[in-house]
């Protein structure tokens, strides 16, 4: 199988290693730049970050500390959010063009009932033929992702308003990513061993494999409870949530609105929706107070749910990979 392979298998080696010097060429850019203007550490001054013990705000666009901080926001987010992308399609492709037509061109061809003359029975031929792409195709997007997360760890400070739950990052990092990789390809392979069709085969494959991601991406904010953060107007009559930096780096947007005197929530969506009534009569109207509340997810929240995606993912690609074994047992093929 390593013979049969073995073009497809330098061709994705020649990507991944392209793929992996991008990165740690942008990686070593970002960081040379950031420690030569020294804002190593420092958040987006858009965002009101902390620099070095100390507040920066758009307030201070023209100081030399801002300068480098929007230079570095305007050089390297947009190839990092690229990047991202890139790998969030990388299961995608390793499904389409790799998992759906491994079998389902044999299958379609008839070169498999060759193999089946031969003392090999169908369970391992099946093995024998999704084995080594799998090991291939898994080790190649943990580089990847590994490599990323490394790039990543060091850009989630400056770009603190990309938030970490959303698909770029989360789906291209950490364990999650790797995950996606043998989930894609054995939604390919039964793909494939069922419709016996390569065209068909790749266009089911594209499709499941978009829903996945889509139907993760929706699951997400629900793997675990997010914190509810309680602020009330200060002197100013400005909300501040405190400690500033946990609401820096948490995935905001799971809701937002006021408190009742009893604590109930009042969804901020309700009352600007609202058709013909007020926004502040609405709210008043159902006894909201000024005690400000968001959901949210902190960042302690990144690496237990990293996990529960990678449980989720790898527990699907198992049941694939059973159903396979199982189809092929039975003769249907």
């Amino acid at each position: 199988m390593a013979r049969q392979h073995r073009a497809a298998l330098w061709a994705g080696l020649a990507v991944v290693v392209a793929f992996a010097a991008y990165i740690v060429w942008q990686r070593a850019e970002m960081v040379g730049y950031a420690r030569a203007h020294n804002v190593q550490g420092c958040a987006d001054w858009n965002w009101m970050g902390l620099c070095h013990g100390r507040e920066v705000s758009p307030n201070e666009g023209t100081t030399p500390m801002a300068e480098a901080l929007r230079h570095l926001g305007d050089t390297y987010r947009t190839p990092l959010l690229n990047t991202g992308r890139l790998l969030i399609a990388l299961p995608v492709l390793i499904g389409v063009f790799i998992g759906a037509p491994l079998l389902a061109r044999e299958l379609e061809t008839g070169t498999h009932q060759v193999v089946w003359t031969q003392p090999v029975g169908r369970t391992r031929w099946l093995i024998a033929k999704l084995a080594l792409p799998l090991v291939a195709v898994t080790a190649g997007t943990a580089v990847l992702a590994a490599l990323y997360t490394w790039w990543w760890r060091v850009a989630r400070v400056p770009f603190q308003d990309i938030a970490w739950g959303t698909a770029v990052p989360f789906d291209a990092t950490g364990p999650a990513a790797v995950a996606l990789a043998p989930l894609s390809f054995l939604l390919g392979a039964a793909a494939g061993l069922l419709l016996r069709r390569t065209v068909p085969a790749m266009v089911v494959t594209l499709g499941a494999t978009a829903g996945v991601q889509y139907g993760l991406g929706v699951l997400r904010p629900h793997l675990m409870t997010p914190w509810t953060v309680v602020s009330e107007p200060d002197a100013s009559g400005d909300f501040t949530i405190t400690p500033f930096r946990v609401y820096l780096n948490s995935w905001r947007g799971m809701g937002n609105g006021y408190l009742t005197r009893s604590g109930e929530k009042i969804p901020f969506d309700r009352c600007v929706s609202a058709v013909g009534e007020d926004v502040h009569r609405c709210f008043a109207r159902l006894g909201a107070t000024e005690r400000w509340y968001e959901e949210l997810h902190p960042a302690s929240h990144y690496w237990p749910m990293q996990w529960m995606q990678t449980g989720i993912c790898l527990a699907a690609a198992v049941a694939l990979a059973a159903f396979c074994l199982w189809w092929i047992g039975r003769g249907r093929a």
